[in-house]
């Protein structure tokens, strides 16, 4: 099986930088990276191939950057210095994701699928940038920003004990049901009308 080598843009460099590190470890390339090389002819080897994916996963633009790299290691310390995140800059993202994350909410004619998908990508961000959010508090989040259609159900939710998993799959449900209903009165609508 072939792996595909995630290409980095110069954004989200830490993302870039686990899915790399895992495929270089895949690979049995990690180590080269990590620490560099003796003259060993073995570990030359693997240094240069694990070079040269570092090379084929950037940007023409960003391959600039380590083209005069000699090494791995070389090239993998250019792109952590200059696009690396600190603790400061993971905090700082997670302050816009926070900000970001209150600010949501469901557009009348947005569907619950397509709303719960942005959400969670936030939270999730949020999470892997250290920031921790509660089940509980995407319920509530979900329960206070959902669209009008959702008012009724969500007034019946709220003094139950349900998991988010259960939340999303009922108002997923409540939602086809609503779609459902949209349609079929559609339907009686037009068959009267040809009548």
């Amino acid at each position: 099986m072939e792996m595909k080598i995630p290409v980095f843009d110069g954004e989200d460099h830490e993302i870039w930088s686990i899915k790399m590190r895992t495929l270089l470890m895949a690979r049995d390339l990690w180590d080269v990276v990590e620490s560099g090389v003796s003259v060993e002819k073995n570990l030359k080897t693997k240094d240069m191939t694990a070079l040269h994916m570092l090379q084929m996963s950037v940007t023409d633009s960003l391959f600039l950057r380590i083209a005069r790299a000699t090494s791995s290691k070389q090239a993998w310390e250019i792109l952590k210095e200059e696009f690396g995140e600190t603790d400061d800059i993971r905090r700082r993202k997670a302050n816009i994701l926070r900000v970001k994350f209150r600010g949501m909410v469901m557009e009348e004619e947005e569907s619950f699928v397509d709303y719960t998908k942005k959400l969670m990508e936030v939270v999730n961000q949020l999470k892997f940038y250290g920031s921790a959010v509660s089940d509980e508090e995407v319920i509530r989040k979900i329960y206070c920003t959902l669209s009008s259609k959702f008012d009724s159900m969500v007034s019946y939710m709220r003094g139950g004990d349900l998991t988010l998993t259960n939340v999303v799959w009922i108002l997923r449900e409540v939602e086809f049901d609503l779609e459902d209903v949209k349609r079929e009165s559609s339907h009686n609508h037009n068959k009267k009308r040809r009548q």
